[in-house]
This record gives structure tokens, C-alpha cells and sequence, in this order.
């Protein structure tokens, strides 16, 4: 808990430089493809949280991994980072400007499961749907769920919508319930 604060303090500090320096796009792409990087490599991940290894040395190696591959405000942000030993705070800091800046660009990540594979208009549609359902930029990401019958199921926050044809007959099989009562 206390460390997500810290995180979000470097954050915030950093989203209003960037702002002000127009250079809010640049850090994003950076950081998006530092996330990507850390992700895929396990060592990467261990190198950074581990307190055996002295910040010196995980900023020598993170300045020969980043150098001249992001901006240079993101590259002397990891290098604060570094010196004041929160280098094992950098994915999460990297992942809360991100949410950060969709979050003032209202933008809003969800999770959608179909049942197969679907063409890039169905997708279309479905992001207008939550689009208007929610009155913000849709990011949605995609995947397959076996278990599903079709439709699909989207996760917006905390919020689940089911519109998979299992909930349909689901509902479907109520209403009939309910009419046989009525008579």
C-alpha cells in the first residue's frame, strides 16, 4: 500500500512534466515498450526487485538497455529513479502513468471473452456499444473463452457485462418461468 503511494507521487510528478513539456506521447511509448521489455524477460524482472544487487549497478544495466532507445526525460527519470533507490518501483510507476494518462484522456481499458475469433467490425461494434454504455474511449483487448456458447462477456472495472447467449437463454428461461406462473 505504501509503495503504490510513492508510485503515484512519482507518477503525478511525472505526468505534469510531461505535460507541460508536450511530451506526454513520447514517455507513454516509452514506457509502454519498457513494460513490454520487463515482461518478457524473467531475469529482467528478478534483476530489479532483488536487494542484493546495489542500485549503482541496476542503473549501469538499465542505462545500457534503455540508452538511446526512449526520450531522454524518460531515460533521466529511470536514472532518478536509480538514485534514489525505487528502481524496483519502476514497472509499477511505468504501468500507473499509463492508466494515468488514459484516465485524463478518458480512456478506459476492458477485457472482452468471446467465444471465437471475431472479425474486426464485430469488434468495432461491440467497442461502440461500451463506448456509449460507459461515455468514454474504449482499449479493448481481446480474448477466447472455450466455455462460452457465443456472444461475448465484457469486464469494465468492476463492472461485468454478459451478453453471451448462455445469459440470453438464462434469461430467456425466467421470463417463461415467470409466465407459467402467471396463468
Amino acid at each position: 500500500m505504501a509503495s503504490r503511494k510513492v508510485a503515484r507521487r512519482y507518477t503525478l510528478a511525472l505526468f505534469e512534466l510531461t505535460e507541460e513539456l508536450k511530451l506526454t506521447d513520447k514517455v507513454v511509448k516509452d514506457f509502454s515498450d519498457l513494460i513490454k521489455t520487463i515482461d518478457n524477460s524473467n531475469e529482467l524482472k528478478l534483476f530489479l526487485k532483488t536487494p542484493i544487487i546495489n542500485s549503482y549497478k541496476k542503473g549501469e544495466v538499465l542505462g545500457k538497455i534503455f540508452k538511446g532507445k526512449v526520450h531522454d526525460l524518460t531515460f533521466k527519470f529511470i536514472a532518478l529513479l536509480t538514485k534514489k533507490e525505487r528502481e524496483n518501483m519502476l514497472y509499477a510507476i511505468a504501468e500507473d502513468y499509463l492508466n494515468l494518462v488514459d484516465e485524463k484522456r478518458g480512456i478506459i481499458k476492458v477485457k472482452v471473452n468471446t467465444a471465437a475469433k471475431i472479425l474486426d467490425k464485430d469488434k468495432k461494434a461491440i467497442e461502440d456499444k461500451l463506448s456509449k454504455y460507459t461515455g468514454k474511449t474504449i482499449k479493448a483487448s481481446y480474448d477466447i473463452d472455450k466455455t462460452l456458447i457465443g456472444g461475448f462477456v465484457a469486464q469494465v472495472s468492476d463492472t461485468v457485462i454478459d451478453a453471451s447467449i448462455e445469459r440470453q437463454l438464462h434469461l430467456l428461461r425466467e421470463q417463461f418461468v415467470k409466465g407459467s406462473f402467471n396463468n
